[in-house]
């Protein structure tokens, strides 16, 4: 099966879940009007008799992505004095896998060989996502030397003039040439992303795309254009 027929039968198949999990909440008609296609249709694919063409597929995705994780994602999120408590999504398995389904066409036509994020709340969604993108090998950047490794590279990320963070992955981590996809948890000043970006550049590798969780007041085009970017650099859901 070639890739795009792989891709759209993936996207069909998910579209069915997404339908199967909304029956779990809401009626047949509850349904309907949120995804505008007749009650007899939704049952089809519910039950299996049917599935969906994939212009109706996307839209099923679309739909369920902007009405529902969304609005679930926002009624997480605990505002505090302008900073943000992410606890309930960042290990929120289920939650989770169902995002990086929603957004693993995003990247799957680019080659991803690694996938580098930021230790700790970054690990959770970074391994969903690299799960349905069959990418086995997670690099996880820490704020500590490991004891027992001999060499690293690090990269400090700078918040502020006065503050910052220094990040190491063990040196051949990520090897020369490779393709990696940075995932983080939240997509605050991109600091933190930046310093992963030289990180890759440091191992004479390539960023094939960044992807956040959250971003703040939209920063994402803001990133992308400070490093020069040409890949896609996306977050799930704007924090105002």
């Amino acid at each position: 099966m070639s890739v795009n027929k792989l891709a759209s039968m993936k996207k069909k198949i998910f579209a069915v879940e997404i339908l199967r999990v909304l029956k779990r909440n809401f009626t047949y008609k509850e349904i309907s009007k949120m995804i505008d296609l007749p009650p007899s249709v939704l049952s089809r694919y519910i039950n299996g008799h049917v599935i969906p063409s994939i212009e109706k597929a996307e839209m099923i995705i679309e739909t369920f992505k902007e009405n529902y994780i969304r609005d679930m994602l926002k009624s997480k999120v605990i505002e505090r004095n302008g900073a943000y408590d992410l606890t309930s999504v960042c290990y929120d398995a289920g939650l989770q896998q169902l995002i990086a389904r929603s957004v693993a066409s995003e990247f799957e036509l680019v080659k991803v060989d690694k996938i580098l994020t930021a230790a700790v709340d970054g690990i959770p969604i970074a391994i969903q996502l690299g799960n349905e993108l069959g990418v086995k090998s997670i690099v996880v950047a820490k704020g500590t030397k490991e004891v027992g490794v001999e060499e690293f590279l690090e990269e400090k990320a700078i918040f502020s003039p006065v503050l910052f963070k220094t990040f190491y992955i063990p040196k051949g981590s990520i090897k020369k040439d490779e393709n990696v996809l940075i995932v983080d948890d939240i997509m605050r000043t991109g600091a933190t992303l930046e310093a992963m970006v030289r990180l890759v550049e440091k191992s004479k590798a390539k960023t094939v795309g960044i992807f956040t969780l959250f971003s703040v007041r939209n920063c994402a085009e803001e990133l992308k254009k400070r490093l020069g970017l040409k890949c896609k650099v996306m977050s799930f859901l704007d924090l105002l």
